[in-house]
């Protein structure tokens, strides 16, 4: 929703974005809530009404969308562990930190704007 709301950059209603979506007007709608409370984009009354892109697409990142929705990706629970009796043995921990860390440093910090150029094709 976002993506296309920065990509044309006008108020689209969520027929509109549906039909470019092909995703239904009403899950849009339920979407469009919590994206609102977020500061993400904002709602336009009226008979032209929709919603538009309430920020720079640069300035809107994946984190802040899975914020919005309240949403946590954890690959793995071992660090929420309090006491995991393999912690300190264990050879895969190294790789899930290692994961988590790219899951912040890299998806977690694209943009809308760098989601429209591409550049997480360039993720390496």
């Amino acid at each position: 929703m976002l993506v296309f709301l920065a990509e044309s950059d006008q108020i689209l209603n969520t027929a509109e974005l549906g039909t470019k979506m092909n995703v239904s007007p009403k899950y849009l709608r339920k979407l469009a809530g919590p994206l609102e409370k977020a500061n993400l984009i904002k709602s336009v009354q009226g008979i032209h009404g929709g919603y538009r892109i309430k920020k720079h697409p640069c300035e809107i990142s994946l984190k802040m969308i899975f914020n919005a929705f309240d949403e946590d990706i954890n690959l793995t629970n071992c660090f929420k562990i309090v006491k995991c009796s393999l912690f300190e043995d264990c050879v895969v921990r190294p790789l899930w930190e290692h994961l988590e860390k790219v899951l912040e440093n890299e998806f977690f910090n694209l943009s809308i704007e760098d989601i429209l150029l591409g550049k997480f094709n360039k993720i390496k």
